[in-house]
């Protein structure tokens, strides 16, 4: 999922089968064509060339200026996490899906038809 900084849905991508980092699905569907070094991403992506917090190492106490910028990256991302939660009302995205899955595919479509339909947006 993609999103501005001000919270306007810009892209829900399909899904992919199985368990998959986040890390992956991004390299598979070729988002980053679409973003640079100044885009937000959660831990998620570490390693891709976004603006992710720093992960703290075990055992290594973090440094207060780097614990500071954490803290202002994952304060502007709480505006992204909010429209993951939003679109997380839709049942069929945030419980097992409990159809054949051979049409996940297309109501995975519908729903996120739907969902840029009820926000305003142009399909």
């Amino acid at each position: 999922m993609i999103c501005t900084i001000d919270g306007k849905l810009l892209a829900i991508t399909d899904s992919l089968p199985g368990a998959r980092h986040d890390a992956y699905a991004f390299r598979v569907h070729g988002l980053e064509r679409y973003l640079d070094d100044t885009t937000l991403a959660g831990k998620g992506y570490v390693g891709l060339g976004l603006l992710t917090p720093v992960k703290r190492r075990s055992g290594v106490k973090m440094p207060k200026a780097v614990k500071d910028n954490n803290r202002v990256i994952n304060g502007l991302r709480s505006v992204v996490e909010r429209v993951i939660g939003n679109i997380k009302t839709w049942r069929v995205l945030h419980t097992g899906f409990r159809r054949p899955l051979d049409v996940y595919g297309r109501v995975f479509a519908v729903v996120r038809g739907l969902i840029f339909f009820a926000a305003g947006y142009p399909l």
